[in-house]
């Protein structure tokens, strides 16, 4: 039985395709100055994440997660969020169920994601159905699970 449920899983990440994403950061800078240039020890004015976690063969995906995310930094320096965060999943066997909420933690935004995909794609491709990350005031990331 074990053997039969590893072979299952080489089989189904194999299927799915090879792993990629990333984090694309952006920010706005505090004063009306667009480059930021007399703003160097100052925090920006805002700040968005979007982080994409995918699987497939090339330009085929087979599975795929988008996450959105804004704050603005307030007057103390911590990150406030401007709008409540947007998560979507999709796959080859048609749309998932993502949701994923955000709070505000220490100056920064955690956000958590939760993401199932329709006929247990999630498990085949050995992936947690649970993900967090933190966004910080200067704009940073970090992956938390």
């Amino acid at each position: 039985m074990l053997g039969v449920g590893f072979v299952s899983w080489v089989f189904g990440s194999l299927l799915l395709g090879g792993s990629s994403g990333g984090v694309f950061l952006s920010s706005t800078p505090m004063s009306g100055d667009p480059t930021g240039s007399d703003q160097a020890n100052q925090l920006p004015h805002c700040v968005s994440a979007h982080t994409v976690d995918s699987r497939g063969w090339g330009s085929l995906q087979t599975i795929r997660t988008d996450v959105w995310v804004s704050g603005c930094n307030d007057a103390n320096g911590h990150l406030q969020l401007s709008a409540q965060p947007k998560c979507t999943a999709t796959s080859f066997l048609g749309q998932g169920t993502a949701t994923c909420s955000a709070s505000e933690s220490g100056g920064s935004i955690k956000v958590v994601v939760n993401v199932v995909y329709p006929f247990g794609l999630d498990l085949i491709a050995g992936r947690e159905t649970t993900t967090s990350f933190m966004v910080d005031p200067n704009g940073g990331y970090q992956r938390l699970s």
